[in-house]
This record gives structure tokens, sequence and C-alpha cells, in this order.
């Protein structure tokens, strides 16, 4: 990302190719020249074909909405909300157990 004195700018692109065998639309998202995500879709005249490129276009931009760490997501063709999140730290803590306990096997007696 580059800023920008107030601003932060992102160069996004969405970069699009039917290949001509199947007449599948191969979409690929890509932010500041990262790949963030590909889809892609079925050409055609049914609205069946018209759906499956909405849904690689949303696909897209979920992938887009977690690269930046947003909760809007894509789901039933609505944009929905992510619960929120507890944070990294709140995650650790509930894996850690509280207290670690080490058993040391006892070879011998030691001598002080």
């Amino acid at each position: 990302m580059r800023e920008n004195e107030s601003n932060m700018v992102m160069d996004i692109k969405v970069h699009e190719f039917v290949n001509k065998d199947t007449w599948n639309l191969h979409l690929a998202l890509h932010a500041n020249n990262v790949l963030l995500g590909v889809a892609f879709a079925n050409l055609g005249s049914s609205k069946y074909d018209n759906e499956t490129v909405v849904a690689a276009i949303q696909s897209l931009k979920n992938e887009y909405y977690k690269a930046i760490g947003s909760p809007m997501r894509y789901q039933d063709g609505r944009l929905r909300f992510l619960p929120a999140d507890p944070g990294i730290i709140a995650r650790e803590s509930q894996n850690k157990p509280e207290i670690e306990v080490k058993h040391v096997p006892r070879t011998g007696d030691a001598v002080a």
C-alpha cells in the first residue's frame, strides 16, 4: 500500500480471461500487484450462466474483504457482516492453560 499525505492508496485490478475451449470466464483480483483471489464462471445466454458470473464477482469481493480485514462478506446473494472478532490476544488466551506443569524424569540423586 502506498500512503499519500492523508489517504491510503490501493491499486485494485480485475484481470479477465475467456477460455475459448470451454467458454469459461476466469477472473483474477489483484491489489497492489498481489493476487488476492481467482474465480471462474460460465459464459452463455441462460440466466444460470449470468448467476455464475455474479457469484464469481461476489467471491472476488469476499477475497478483497478478507485481505483488508473487513467484517463484510457476501452470503446468499446479500452483503452480511461477520460477528465481532474477539481479537488475537483473546483467542490465544483461550488456547493456553493457566498453569503449565512439566514433569522431569528422575535419573538419580543430585548433590548440592
